[in-house]
C-alpha cells in the first residue's frame, strides 16, 4: 500500500470515528430503536451543524403516526427544509451522509411519502377549504390535481344542491378550468332561463331574449313568445308578432296563419282583398295561384281505385292517391289515407294530416271532426276550438252549433265557448233567432242567451220559416209566433205549409185554409183523404176542393171555379188544368173547355208548353197545348224539363233527352247528379264520369265508363 492511500484510509477511519462520536449519530441511532423523543433533542441539537441530515430526521418523526410528534404538516416543512440545503452541501458532505442512509433518493421517497399521507388526511375531510389547503401547501405534490379535481367536484356538487343561476355563476367564475364548467355553464343557462321566466308571460320571455339573444333555449323562447303573442289566434296578433319579432322564427307561420285566416272563406274577392291588405306578405306567389285555383271548380276523379281532383278540361290537377275525397267547400276537401279522414287544398298539399275517424266539411272557417269516438272541432290551422269529448255535434247555424253529452244537449259558440249548459234532453239548430229544445219531456224555444222564450209545453215543435213554428201537444198540431202568440191553437190532425199566405188545415177529415193571422178564411167543408197532400194547397189563386169523391178549384173566396165532378184535378198551369174522369185524364182550360181529351193514364203540369203524360200503356211522353205528341211515349218514367233537358228512366237505367227528344246521353246509367253550373256526374257499372250538357261533351271519364 503505498503512502497516498494509507493516509486516505486513516482520514476516512478517523472521519468515521468523529462522525459516530456526534450528536446527529446519535440521532439516528435513536430514532432507529423508535426512541423519538431522544431522537428529536439530538437532531433538533445537529440542526445548528448537520442541517440537511437533522431536518430530514426531524421530518421522518413528525411524518410517523406512532408518535406524539405527529404532525404531517411540519414533517412537509423540514422535509423541505432538507431538500434545500442538501443541495447547497458539498459532494464531500454528501459522500459522509451517505452513512446514516440519508441522500437525495431518501429525501424524495420521504416527501413523496409525506404527500401521500398529506393527501389521505386532507381528502379524508372532504371539504373545500381543507383540499384547497393542501393544493397551496403541497403545489409539488404528484397528488395535487387529484385534490384539485375532488375540490372542483365537490363544489360543483354544492352548487348543483343550490340550483340557482349564481351558484353556478360562481363556481365558474371559482374554477374557470375545472372539467365540470361545461356542465355548469348548461346549468347556469337552464336556471337562469328558469329564473328569468317563472311567471312564464310574455314580458319575462322578451326581457329575457333581449338580455341573452344568443339563449341555447332561443327556439323554446321563440316559441313561448310566439304563443303568448297570439292566443287568440286573430289576424290582428299575428300581424303585431310579425312587426315586432321579425327575427323570430315563427315568423313564416305567423304570415300563414294571417293567410289561412283572412281567406277562411276561399272566396277570390277575400284572396284578392288579402293581397291588397298585405302586399308584404312573403309568398305572394301562392296567393295568386290561389286565386286562380279559387274560380276553378275541382272535381273528385278515380284511377286505379285511387281518389284525385280533376278540373273543368279533364285535367287531373290533385293526384289520386287518397282511398276517398269529397268535394271543396271553403277551399279544403276531406280525403282519407289509412282509414283516416284530414283535408287536402286546391292546391293538394294536406292542410290537416288524416288522423280523424271523421270529418264534416268546413264551414266559416271550422270543421267538425271525430277522434276516439268524440267530437270536437277545428279550425283550418289545425287548432282544436272544442275538445274531443262530445257524443254529437251538429252544424253552425247563426254563429251557435248544438253539442251533446250524457244525452243532454246544450250550445256552443264559434270560439269553443259553452254559451248554454247541457240541460236538455233535445235541442234543435236555431233559426230566426230561437231554437227549440226539450226539457222534462216537454219542448219549448230559447233565444241565443238560453232563456228560455216561449215556455216548454209542448209535445213538438218545428224551426221557424218567415216567422212561424208549427207545434204539437196532446197530439194536435198548432202554429206560433216568434213571441209565443198563437196563429192556429193546437187542435189539428195536420198543417201543411204556407203558399200564397195561406195553410192547409185537417181536422175530423175535413180540411180548409187559413190565412197567417189564423183566420179560417176556407172552412172545414172538404174531404182530407191524406193521398194527394202536396197538391192541396194555393197556386195561382186556386186550391183543389174535395167533396163526395169529387175534386173541383176554388179560389180564396171558397167558390168553385171549376165543376166540382172531377175525381181528381190539378192547378192551372200555362192556362190549362190536368184533371180526371173515371181512369182518363185530359186537360181543360180556364173555361172549362176540354182542350185535350181523356187518353191519358197519367198527366202533369205544362212547362214551356210541354207536359209529362203517360199512354194507355203506362208509357211516358210529352205532348204539346193540342195534345200532340213531340216526345215519342217510351219511358218508364220521367223528370220536368229544366235548362232545356230532362231525365228519364228507361228498364232502370237513366237518360238525358232535350226538347225535341233527342238523345242527350242514352238510358244506360245508374246515377246522375247536377253538380255545378252544367256540370253533371253521371255513374254507369260504379264508373264515374262528368258530362257538360251544354256543348254536350265529358270533362273526364273513368276507365271502364
Amino acid at each position: 500500500m503505498n503512502k497516498l492511500k494509507i493516509v486516505f484510509f486513516l482520514f476516512i477511519l478517523f472521519s468515521a470515528g468523529a462522525i459516530k462520536s456526534s450528536p446527529l449519530s446519535k440521532a439516528f441511532a435513536a430514532l432507529k430503536v423508535y426512541n423519538y423523543f431522544e431522537a428529536k433533542r439530538l437532531f433538533e441539537k445537529a440542526m445548528k451543524k448537520d442541517i440537511a441530515p437533522a431536518s430530514y430526521g426531524i421530518s421522518n418523526i413528525f411524518s410517523r403516526n406512532d408518535n406524539p410528534f405527529f404532525n404531517i404538516d411540519t414533517a412537509y416543512k423540514y422535509i423541505l427544509i432538507s431538500d434545500e440545503t442538501f443541495q447547497v452541501i458539498s459532494l464531500k458532505q454528501k459522500t459522509a451522509y451517505l452513512k446514516y442512509n440519508f441522500s437525495q433518493y431518501t429525501i424524495d421517497s420521504v416527501k413523496n411519502e409525506i404527500y401521500k399521507r398529506a393527501f389521505n388526511i386532507y381528502k379524508a375531510n372532504n371539504s373545500i377549504d381543507e383540499l384547497n389547503k393542501f393544493i397551496e401547501r403541497y403545489a409539488e405534490a404528484s397528488q395535487r390535481n387529484e385534490a384539485i379535481g375532488l375540490r372542483n367536484s365537490i363544489a360543483f356538487q354544492e352548487a348543483k344542491k343550490k340550483n340557482t343561476y349564481q351558484a353556478y355563476q360562481a363556481f365558474i367564475n371559482t374554477y374557470p378550468k375545472a372539467k365540470e364548467v361545461p356542465e355548469a355553464r348548461e346549468k347556469y343557462e337552464s336556471t337562469f332561463y328558469q329564473a328569468s321566466t317563472k311567471n312564464k308571460t310574455l314580458e319575462e320571455y322578451e326581457q329575457y331574449l333581449a338580455k341573452r339573444p344568443n339563449t341555447p333555449f332561443l327556439y323554446e323562447v321563440e316559441n313561448s313568445i310566439y304563443t303568448l303573442s297570439t292566443l287568440n289566434g286573430t289576424v290582428k296578433e299575428y300581424h303585431n308578432f310579425i312587426i315586432k319579432h321579425l327575427k323570430n322564427h315563427n315568423v313564416e307561420a305567423a304570415w300563414r296563419n294571417i293567410y289561412t285566416i283572412y281567406t277562411a272563406d276561399y272566396k277570390t274577392e277575400s284572396l284578392v282583398d288579402f293581397k291588397l291588405e298585405f302586399p308584404d306578405y312573403p309568398f305572394s306567389e301562392i296567393v295568386n295561384q290561389e286565386i286562380e285555383l279559387s274560380q276553378k271548380r275541382l272535381f273528385p276523379v278515380r284511377q286505379y281505385e285511387k281518389w284525385g281532383f280533376a278540373d273543368s278540361t279533364g285535367t287531373i290537377l290533385i293526384p289520386c292517391s287518397y282511398e276517398w275525397v269529397e268535394d271543396f267547400s271553403e277551399g279544403a276537401a276531406e280525403c282519407g289515407l289509412n282509414g283516416k279522414s284530414g283535408f287536402i287544398n286546391k292546391s293538394g298539399k294536406l292542410i290537416i294530416p288524416c288522423i280523424y275517424e271523421q270529418v264534416e266539411p268546413f264551414y266559416h272557417g271550422m270543421a267538425i271532426v271525430q277522434q276516439n269516438g268524440k267530437s270536437g272541432i277545428i279550425n283550418k290551422l289545425g287548432t282544436i276550438v272544442v275538445p274531443f269529448e262530445y257524443d254529437e255535434i251538429s252544424e253552425f247555424s247563426e254563429g251557435l252549433v248544438v253539442i251533446a253529452k250524457q244525452e243532454k244537449y246544450g250550445y256552443m259558440d264559434e270560439t269553443g265557448k259553452l254559451v248554454i249548459p247541457l240541460l236538455y234532453t233535445k235541442a234543435v239548430d236555431f233559426s230566426e233567432g230561437l231554437a227549440g229544445v226539450e226539457l222534462d219531456g216537454q219542448s219549448g224555444f230559447i233565444n241565443n242567451a238560453g232563456i228560455m222564450v216561449i215556455p216548454n209545453q209542448y209535445d213538438w215543435v218545428e224551426k221557424f220559416n218567415n216567422g212561424i213554428a208549427k207545434v204539437k201537444a196532446q197530439k194536435k198540431f198548432g202554429i206560433l209566433r216568434k213571441d209565443g202568440s198563437v196563429i192556429l191553437p193546437c187542435e189539428y190532425d195536420l198543417v201543411g205549409e204556407f203558399a200564397e199566405d195561406a195553410i192547409l188545415v185537417v181536422k175530423d177529415g175535413k180540411y180548409g185554409f187559413a190565412d197567417r193571422e189564423g183566420q179560417l178564411f176556407i172552412p172545414l167543408d172538404y174531404d182530407y183523404n191524406g193521398t194527394y197532400m202536396s197538391t192541396l194547397k194555393f197556386k195561382n189563386g186556386f186550391a183543389v176542393a174535395e167533396k163526395n169523391k169529387k175534386q173541383g178549384l176554388i179560389n180564396k173566396m171558397g167558390k168553385y171555379i171549376t165543376p166540382k165532378d172531377f175525381s181528381r184535378i190539378e192547378p192551372f198551369s200555362e192556362g190549362l188544368a190536368a184533371v180526371r174522369k173515371k181512369d182518363k185524364w185530359g186537360y181543360i182550360d180556364e173555361k172549362m173547355k176540354v182542350q185535350i181529351p181523356y187518353t191519358f193514364l197519367s198527366a202533369g203540369e205544362f212547362n214551356g208548353g210541354m207536359a209529362k203524360v203517360s199512354d194507355k200503356n203506362g208509357n211516358m211522353g210529352f205532348i204539346d197545348k193540342s195534345g200532340k205528341p213531340i216526345i215519342e211515349f217510351q219511358f218508364d218514367e220521367a223528370g220536368t224539363f229544366k235548362n232545356g233537358w230532362c231525365t228519364v228512366v228507361i228498364d232502370g237505367k237513366t237518360g238525358l233527352i232535350d226538347q225535341t227528344g233527342s238523345w242527350i246521353v242514352p238510358c244506360e246509367l245508374d246515377i246522375l247528379t247536377p253538380i255545378s253550373g252544367n256540370v253533371l256526374k253521371l255513374e254507369k257499372d260504379s264508373r264515374l264520369a262528368y258530362f257538360n250538357i251544354q256543348n254536350r261533351h265529358y270533362l273526364w271519364k273513368e276507365e271502364g265508363f
